[in-house]
């Protein structure tokens, strides 16, 4: 599906929530050095668990999504802060990286967060629980279809899935992650 076709929100609208980083690459084990995974195993999407809290996999256009459940201890803000210090330092080592999240299910939290170079760039985050709000960095022309002037801004899903897809691929349409086979691991979290 390509951007072009991502107007009907309800086409878009997976029912979990989900957060995943794109890194400009395409060496898996460099990734998975950088990010400093643990219990290190090949293995699938559907094989979270105890052992694995990341699901690594590379794709046709030289980027390696990696999807994630690492679970803050500490605020939505020191969460996004933490995501916002791997992103850039991961960008350091491999030109770019990109995080995405969104949340809809007990609470609503959306953030998507870019780095070139070891550059933070743009990082736009809101939580309903905490009434988080961070808006970071000049809105890139990608986001030019998001109303901006909304007082009640609050950027769902099918929004962050169409930023992935723009800015470098997304893990649900283009590059589903059901039948692949990827690296799983276990990172820990600072805060």
């Amino acid at each position: 599906m390509g951007v072009e076709n991502l107007d009907d929100d309800e086409d878009l609208y997976p029912h979990f929530d989900l957060d995943w980083m794109t890194i400009k690459s395409s060496d898996v084990s460099a990734v998975v050095n950088a990010l400093e995974l643990e219990n290190i195993q090949q293995g699938s999407f559907g094989d979270f668990g105890d052992t694995a809290n990341t699901f690594l996999f590379p794709t046709q256009n030289d980027w390696i999504i990696i999807i994630h459940q690492w679970e803050p201890r500490g605020s939505s803000a020191e969460y996004l802060n933490a995501m916002q210090q791997i992103v850039t330092e991961l960008s350091q080592d491999f030109g770019e990286a990109q995080s995405f999240a969104a949340y809809e299910d007990v609470i609503f939290y959306t953030h998507w967060i870019l780095a070139q170079n070891g550059i933070l760039i743009r990082s736009f985050a809101k939580a309903s629980e905490t009434d988080l709000f961070r808006n970071f960095g000049e809105v890139t022309e990608t986001e030019s279809f998001i109303d901006w002037t909304d007082a009640e801004l609050f950027p769902r899903m099918p929004e962050v899935i169409r930023l992935s897809q723009t800015w470098s691929t997304e893990p649900i349409f283009s590059n589903y992650p059901g039948d692949v086979v990827g690296v799983l691991g276990y990172k820990h979290l600072q805060l």
